[in-house]
């Protein structure tokens, strides 16, 4: 369980290793914050995720809060079958750019 970050330009992609849970709550919350700008876009790149549960879900609104709402600044790739269908039940492909690994 971990969270990576790589910044390139006002480009930020955030890789989710194991569980996206509570239990990398405030890596997430620090790398958002940290790259937080008026520009930044963000990938949350979930190929090696394995899981992810409602905390994850609530994490990923206040990322689109911080951006006001900006479907276009947020993007989450690579996303594999369990994870895919936690997002279509919270119905966030209406939210977000989601794309299949």
């Amino acid at each position: 369980m971990s969270i990576r970050t790589v910044v390139e330009g006002e480009l930020v992609t955030i890789s989710v290793d194991g569980s996206f849970d509570v239990s990398v709550y405030d890596a997430f919350k620090a790398a958002c914050k940290l790259n937080m700008t008026e520009t930044n876009r963000f990938v949350i790149d979930m190929k090696e995720a394995s899981y992810m549960d409602s905390s994850a879900l609530g994490m990923l609104l206040l990322l689109r809060e911080k951006t006001a709402g900006d479907r276009g600044r947020i993007k989450i790739i690579n996303v594999g079958q369990s994870v895919q269908k936690v997002l279509e039940v919270a119905q966030f492909q209406q939210l977000f750019d989601i794309e299949r690994a």
